[in-house]
């Protein structure tokens, strides 16, 4: 009797400590699957406003000066476009973050005051730009574009890339695009020093060289300067990258380290090749 009660007792001990470690299992297991969610569950939704403005000559030539009816004859016509995306979410730990993303966004991109809403900021950027328009020394056709958008890059790190092409005169528009970089735990901009400290930055420097010449099947720098790339400025780590889930890309854009014909430039290094470089905290995200 005492022995199947002892068993009996061991048994319920042995089937305590089982729920107590699948307890704590599914625990951990929905934490980390909720701190996934939370990361996820970031959305993108658009912004787009567009307007057309023409602006007709002069009627009364008594009322513009020689400088002015030379630089308005005919019809003057712009648009300015906002396409944006912008972050929200539906429970309430992220929806703080998406408000201080937007407000970057909002202070980085379009230059505007993050106390206004997205709304707001978005028309004054419009009528800053026609203002501008309403000088004297852009072209007659005009027009300045933004195009924003979100993408999940490293885990809880968004990256955002905006191009922006205008027009306002001269042989070619330009065209630029900026690339940001948000941590969605706090909603903050991360800089190209916290995720690589500026004492490791001649290291990355040299790191992307190397990419370069072999992105571009070339052995020296003047092999590069052969093909229009570094002639004008020195190889420099470039503000404009995202991190990828699988790579950080560094972006170049028109006349960086190549002429306006050469395009744009991007490179890409895996994390393994910055593992000497890259700030712990970024490393150990990866």
């Amino acid at each position: 009797m005492h022995h199947n009660l002892g068993h009996w007792t061991m048994k319920r001990h042995i089937a305590h400590y089982i729920y107590l470690f699948l307890g704590i299992s599914f625990t951990i297991f929905w934490m980390a699957c909720d701190s996934n969610k939370d990361w996820q569950n970031i959305e993108f939704y658009n912004v787009k406003k567009m307007e057309k403005l023409t602006e007709k000559p002069l009627d009364n030539e008594e009322d513009s000066t020689g400088f002015e009816s030379l630089h308005k004859t005919g019809e003057r016509e712009m648009d300015v476009k906002v396409d944006m995306q912008f972050m929200k979410a539906e429970n309430v730990s992220s929806e703080k973050v998406c408000n201080l993303i937007n407000g970057h966004l909002i202070e980085l991109l379009l230059n505007q005051s993050s106390n206004q809403s997205i709304d707001d900021a978005i028309a004054q950027y419009m009528e800053d730009v026609k203002s501008e328009f309403h000088g004297d020394d852009v072209a007659n056709l005009y027009h300045d574009h933004l195009t924003g958008r979100a993408e999940y890059g490293m885990e809880n790190v968004i990256n955002y890339r905006m191009l922006e092409d205008v027009f306002t005169g001269g042989a070619h528009p330009c065209k630029m695009t900026t690339i940001l970089r948000f941590d969605t735990q706090t909603g903050d901009f991360i800089t190209l020093d916290q995720v690589f400290p500026t004492t490791n930055q001649l290291q990355l420097q040299n790191i992307l060289l190397t990419k370069l010449m072999k992105d571009q099947n070339v052995h020296s720098l003047e092999e590069l300067h052969k093909k229009g790339i570094l002639e004008m400025t020195d190889m420099f780590v470039s503000s404009n990258f995202a991190l990828r889930e699988d790579s950080i890309e560094f972006y170049y854009n028109e006349y960086d380290i190549a002429p306006y014909a050469s395009g744009a430039c991007t490179i890409c290094v895996s994390y393994e090749d910055v593992k000497d470089v890259i700030s712990a905290k970024w490393e150990n995200r990866k």
